[in-house]
């Protein structure tokens, strides 16, 4: 008899599974540990008496994950069989440090104490080291460093790190630079980068920027209450005792901040400090590579509860700048929505890439400086740049990506397409007649899949700003007029319009029009979390042929600020109007279509308010979102497979 636990788990990396099976041999505890597609499975012989034990060492030890779930149990005659029996992980991955290498990383006597590049088979930041495959030393960044006769040893004998392919240590491992207008200095010991770090905290206390190389970038770190501000800043906590203070979050988004993945998180501000450094809500993360960690650490003992940094490069001016020799290949951050139950990746490359899947043929998929490709068996999607020469017959490429292949047979694909089959794929509904609705900053689609194909049943209308007032002012009766007194109450923002040397999508003119510092989408989705209230105002939407005209909604827009409605009640509105809008769409294509399947693409989805008003609106449907994959442009890289 068997008794089997199982954690619902939705990725395909394998660090939850590999560090499982490293506790249980740490504990002596015989066990299988099996993952599969959508789960992992631990199997345990029912006539073991240290059961009870071993789960509880394990729910002090595991790290908290983004994509796993309650678990469960149940009893078994048979030993179950992986369907995945190939199913391997010869990939890196970009996590936090795991419990075991944090705690190495703070304890003096280790050799891992200070050392910001700490990390093992289960943990740590190894994709940005990576510069092909397979994951081996010989294809990474540190190929050139020889490990020491410690980390030798433990490559044979540490079932943490046996064979791992980036092992290193304070002894044999990166040095650290820091420099400042006068000086250079190397942290290569204990004690230099331990002081490294207290000497760089200590200058953003004192309200200095200081230029951080990290695995996943080129960081500016700064204090928040600095005169010096950054440019589109998140917020790095320092001390999680304090969070809850500061910012309002749920459960949900609290594990999530703390989990071994750490996404961006958008959380409403809390504190009357946190309101007046950042307004309502603002971009939050907890520390995710050793140096960001090690900094807070020195940050928190300085009293700061938070810092703050802004993404950057290498020829940013700053006062104090750290940097190290091994170059990286730094990934786009992922950000997370949590919307009740629902817990999606709205956009980024760092927790979902590189991917694997065991589906399709040979071909080669290229979107995003991305490229899907089949290595000894298993498709590996990664940046383009780490895969050598490949051959293949068929060639899919994203309409737009200036990719040079070189191929003889380029099939090109539109994103709302597959972003759709992705979405399909994922909940196994391929087989299922569909609806779809893709939705980013450029356009809203709403799309039918007939079984076979993806048809763009109400495509989007093209928005051109050229003329638009002139378009506004022959809309209807009195739009002449309109468009008169909003020029002579806001002529700043009309010059701005008419004066651009850049197309300017609508979502980008209506948050001039509204008069947002951020004049874009995100710019009118942070506006609009300041709302408090309980409903909106309706937004014009003279809708054409069914599809949302734009130019009336600019037009009632600028109606509203003439009547001085406040501007985030206005951008509430908006969301709510566009969900308002889906919603009968939708309504009308399934009662022609016969279906209830609804697919939910692309980043804009990923609202709050957008997202509530379209369940509301379709409670009765079926709606699906990706598992793995990000809501964002991003799938379009898995939803091709299915083409």
């Amino acid at each position: 008899m068997y008794y089997i636990v199982v954690l619902p788990f939705l990725a395909t990396k394998t660090y939850i599974t590999t560090l499982i099976r490293a506790i249980a041999s740490n504990e002596n505890m015989p066990c299988e540990v099996i993952q599969e597609k959508d789960q992992i499975l631990i199997v345990f012989d029912t006539s073991s008496a240290l059961i009870d034990e071993f789960l509880l060492t394990l729910e002090k030890n595991l790290p908290a994950s983004i994509y796993l779930s309650k678990s469960s149990y149940y009893m078994s005659e048979t030993k179950p069989k992986s369907v995945l029996q190939n199913f391997r992980s010869n990939i890196p991955f970009n996590i936090a440090p795991c419990p075991y290498c944090q705690k190495e990383m703070f304890d003096v006597s280790s050799r891992y104490y200070y050392y910001p590049f700490t990390s093992c088979n289960n943990c740590g930041t190894q994709t940005p080291f990576m510069d092909g495959y397979p994951f081996v030393r010989a294809k990474s960044f540190m190929r050139f460093i020889v490990p020491c006769a410690a980390c030798q040893n433990e490559q044979k004998t540490n079932i943490m790190r046996k064979d791992y392919p980036l092992a290193s240590c304070v002894e044999c491992g990166i040095a650290l630079r820091i420099k400042d207008n006068k000086s250079e200095r190397i942290a290569n010991d204990k004690g230099t980068y331990r002081k490294l770090f207290e000497v760089s905290a200590k200058a953003i206390s004192e309200e200095k920027q200081v230029l951080a190389k990290t695995a996943n970038g080129y960081r500016l770190f700064a204090n928040p209450y600095s005169s010096l501000k950054l440019e589109n800043p998140i917020v790095m906590i320092t001390n999680f005792n304090t969070i809850n203070t500061h910012f309002m979050l749920i459960q949900e988004e609290f594990n999530a901040l703390l989990s071994i993945e750490r996404p961006l998180i958008r959380l409403a501000t809390k504190s009357d400090e946190a309101k007046k450094l950042f307004g309502s809500s603002i971009w939050v993360k907890y520390p995710d590579d050793g140096i960001s960690m090690l900094l807070a650490k020195e940050a928190m003992n300085l009293g700061l509860d938070y810092i703050i940094y802004a993404d950057s490069n290498a020829h940013k001016e700053a006062e104090l700048v750290i940097d190290f020799d091994i170059p990286v290949l730094p990934q786009i951050d992922s950000k997370l929505f949590i919307n009740q139950d629902t817990k999606k990746i709205i956009s980024g490359e760092r927790l979902t890439f590189p991917a694997i899947d065991f589906t399709g043929d040979d071909r080669i998929i290229v979107a995003y400086n991305l490229a899907s490709v089949v290595l000894d068996g298993v498709r590996i999607i990664d940046f383009i740049e780490k895969f050598d020469v490949a051959q293949t017959s068929k060639f899919y490429q994203l309409e737009g990506d200036k990719f040079e292949s070189g191929h003889s047979n380029v099939k090109y694909f539109t994103q709302w397409q597959t972003s759709m089959l992705s979405v399909l794929a994922e909940n196994d509904k391929l087989s299922s007649k569909a609806l779809g609705i893709y939705f980013d900053e450029k356009a809203l689609h709403f799309l039918y899949y007939n079984g076979k194909e993806v048809i763009n049943a109400v495509p989007a209308r093209e928005f051109d700003s050229d003329l638009l007032f002139e378009r506004i002012s022959n809309l209807r009766d009195g739009s002449d007029r309109l468009v008169g007194n909003y020029r002579l109450r806001f002529p700043g923002r009309i010059e701005q319009i008419e004066n651009s040397t850049t197309k300017v999508d609508a979502f980008g003119i209506a948050a001039i029009l509204i008069g947002l510092e951020d004049k874009s989408l995100n710019g009118i989705a942070t506006e609009a979390l300041k709302f408090l209230g309980k409903g909106g105002i309706q937004i014009d939407t003279h809708i054409k042929d069914n599809r949302f005209d734009y130019d009336a909604l600019l037009a009632s827009i600028m109606s509203y600020q003439l009547g001085g409605v406040e501007s985030s009640l206005l951008c509430y509105s908006i969301y709510e109007s566009f969900g308002d809008y889906i919603g009968e769409i939708v309504n009308q294509l399934i009662e022609k279509t016969k279906t209830n399947v609804i697919a939910l693409s692309g980043e804009t989805i990923a609202n709050q308010i957008l997202f509530g008003r379209i369940k509301r609106n379709l409670s009765s449907r079926e709606l699906l979102t990706n598992k793995k994959y990000p809501m964002g442009k991003e799938n379009a890289l898995h939803g091709a497979l299915y083409l």
